[in-house]
């Protein structure tokens, strides 16, 4: 007699670091797995940023992030694949927005004299 025990396992997949026109940038964060791996990958990242709903149970995904520089050019232009996007910029001031269901949040800030440059995004819708 032969059984099959089947047991599930929850596998995280490496979110991939893409390049946008030479920018290279990461997003991810749907679930635990997920998120442990983006926060392995934050040391290589000096833009955080967190993108959360109040009218969404749960992490988001599908934000559309627009970073640009201080010359108003667009340095990226990418939908999030979870709730933490990491960018590789260098020291500077940079203008984000990331929409979400219609709704636009926008953060000027500054990248020079720091490390790291965190940004939280909550939308209401």
């Amino acid at each position: 007699m032969f059984f099959c025990i089947q047991s599930t396992f929850l596998f995280a997949v490496e979110p991939e670091i893409l390049d946008y026109r030479g920018v290279k940038y990461v997003s991810g964060g749907m679930n635990e797995a997920e998120r442990k791996i983006m926060d392995n990958l934050a040391s290589r990242f000096p833009m955080h940023m967190v993108l959360t709903s109040t009218a969404v149970d749960g992490p988001i995904s599908g934000a559309l992030v627009t970073v640009k520089n201080l010359s108003g050019d667009v340095i990226l232009e990418e939908e999030s694949r979870g709730p933490l996007f990491f960018v590789e910029v260098v020291g500077g001031r940079y203008t984000i927005d990331a929409t979400y269901n219609g709704q636009t949040l926008t953060e000027t800030k500054d990248l020079t004299g720091r490390r790291y440059l965190r940004l939280r995004f909550k939308f209401t819708q």
